[in-house]
């Protein structure tokens, strides 16, 4: 089984009146559908995290051509950072 944690979130009364007077299997469903659009959620913002980086890692690299460098002179910084 899955290690789970117990968190708390805020619902309206009637809502948490029905969950707590809904079946122990309804409560389980209810948690995995929450445990869905949170992991739907989480993954969502996880590509867009990565899409801005690498528009932001092109716009760094269009700039620095623009400004002169070349994959040589950057293995050349490289190597010599290593030294």
């Amino acid at each position: 089984m899955i290690n789970q944690e117990e968190i708390t979130i805020k619902v309206s009364p009637e809502l948490a009146q029905a969950y707590r007077q809904a079946s122990q299997e309804t409560q389980e469903q209810i948690g995995l559908k929450v445990n869905a659009v949170l992991s739907l959620e989480l993954e969502n913002r996880r590509k867009e995290a990565v899409k801005k980086l690498s528009i932001l890692m092109d716009k760094a690299s269009e700039e620095a051509q623009a400004n002169g460098l070349t994959p040589e002179i950057l293995e050349e910084i490289l190597a010599n950072e290593e030294t």
